[in-house]
């Protein structure tokens, strides 16, 4: 297995989050999360080293753009793991990663290794 990545994950539904976080545990990934809202992402990143994100797109009535743009000037890659696809975002968001929920273990697994090559 390559090294151990320190995820966060953002997502709202608190089921959907534990599912995530046990496939990404039970592959001995660290979780930082999950995070239910902009705010608890946001103060997450900024209080843990994160390697990569998983992000829902839809948060209580807000978006996770705003995570999406810190995430991109820390330069740490992203998916989204969201129901959405590229073209119900804004265009300046449409080009990153989407994984569809409900997403299988082999799905979160597979975009990670995308994201973060093993060196």
């Amino acid at each position: 297995m390559s090294d151990p990545l320190r995820v966060l994950v953002v997502e709202d539904e608190w089921l959907i989050a534990e599912d995530i976080a046990a496939c990404l545990r039970a592959s001995g990934h660290q979780v930082i999360g999950p995070a239910p809202s902009v705010a608890a992402a946001l103060g997450l990143i900024g209080e843990n080293h994160v390697d990569v994100a998983l992000l829902d797109v839809q948060l209580h009535g807000e978006t996770s753009l705003a995570i999406a743009e810190e995430l991109q000037t820390r330069h740490i890659p992203f998916a989204y793991l969201t129901g959405f696809g590229p073209r119900d975002v804004p265009s300046a968001f449409a080009n990153f990663k989407f994984v569809r929920k409900p997403a299988d273990q082999a799905a979160i697994l597979n975009a990670l290794a995308e994201l973060v090559p093993a060196s």
